[in-house]
């Protein structure tokens, strides 16, 4: 089946909302130092087309008709040779055909040329901006921060609800940006912040070391003596957590938008993956 229920590995921590998981891809050529997926997903780093694509339209025709799809939730909907195959744009242009609600996550630009579907449909847009400086060694194969920015104020002005994930926040990297990374996000017209800690797993600390090896350092007592492990990853001690989390509900506070948190612990403003504003787009269809 290409359509699945999310299942966030059987978080306890999860609050999400029924939905169903979409990927036209396998894999993700991002190469984000803290990625999960390339922890359960086999040549991660090798991005290709899902395979039966083409099945889409009949598993779609089964649905009730309000389901909720999120397109992605391992491997980003819009790689380099989505330009070329127009895979994710297939998917969307199906899932508009029915009627069905739609959550796109990504960290690129590239969204911006299915903005013609998505603003006639109940759809919202998560951008995930993890630093303004240190994007290109945290996310080396991603869009720059830049583009990721302007993604959000061109959706936004065409009247798509976005969100952004500020996520996730590992300190002594990217803690010091907070302030600036949400204000930057409210002034390209964000309406909502998703945000969440880094959640330690043993390939992805190992990229990070690598890469940050002084901090990484003097947070592995913090992980993995301090911290406690949730469904197979280490935390944060839940204090520190929600420290960091309080502090970017405040900014964003101040700056009149919304905050939600993913697989922490710590409430939500509404949903906790911004899938809530999809029934805000519902709403001004209907107007």
């Amino acid at each position: 089946m290409l359509l699945r229920p999310f299942d966030p590995w059987r978080s306890r921590l999860c609050t999400c909302p029924a939905k169903l998981s979409l990927n036209p891809y396998t894999g993700c050529t991002h190469g984000c130092l803290y990625c999960y997926a390339s922890s359960y997903i086999r040549r991660f780093s090798d991005c290709r087309p899902k395979g039966g694509i083409n099945r889409l339209s009949s598993e779609i025709s089964r649905l009730q008709g309000n389901e909720l799809i999120s397109l992605s939730n391992s491997s980003d909907p819009y790689p380099p040779m989505e330009r070329e195959l127009g895979i994710t744009r297939y998917c969307i242009s199906a899932i508009k055909r029915r009627g069905l609600r739609l959550q796109i996550v990504t960290k690129s630009d590239i969204v911006l040329r299915d903005v013609d579907l998505l603003s006639e449909m109940r759809a919202a847009v998560s951008i995930t901006l993890t630093s303004l400086r240190l994007d290109s060694r945290l996310e080396p194969g991603a869009p720059p921060s830049s583009l990721r920015l302007r993604a959000i104020r061109m959706l936004a002005d065409s009247g798509v609800p976005v969100a952004a994930r500020i996520d996730p926040i590992i300190p002594g990297i990217n803690d010091s940006e907070i302030d600036e990374l949400v204000e930057s996000v409210a002034d390209a017209g964000a309406s909502y912040v998703i945000s969440s800690t880094y959640k330690a797993r043993q390939d992805s600390w190992r990229r990070l070391y690598f890469a940050f090896p002084e901090v990484m350092e003097d947070l592995r007592p913090v992980y993995f003596e301090q911290g406690e492990r949730v469904g197979g990853y280490r935390y944060l001690p839940a204090e520190i957590r929600h420290a960091i989390l309080s502090r970017i509900r405040e900014v964003c506070h101040e700056h009149k938008i919304s905050f939600g948190s993913c697989r922490e612990g710590f409430g939500s403003d509404a949903s906790c993956d911004g899938s809530h504003l999809t029934e805000a787009r519902k709403q001004r269809i209907l107007r």
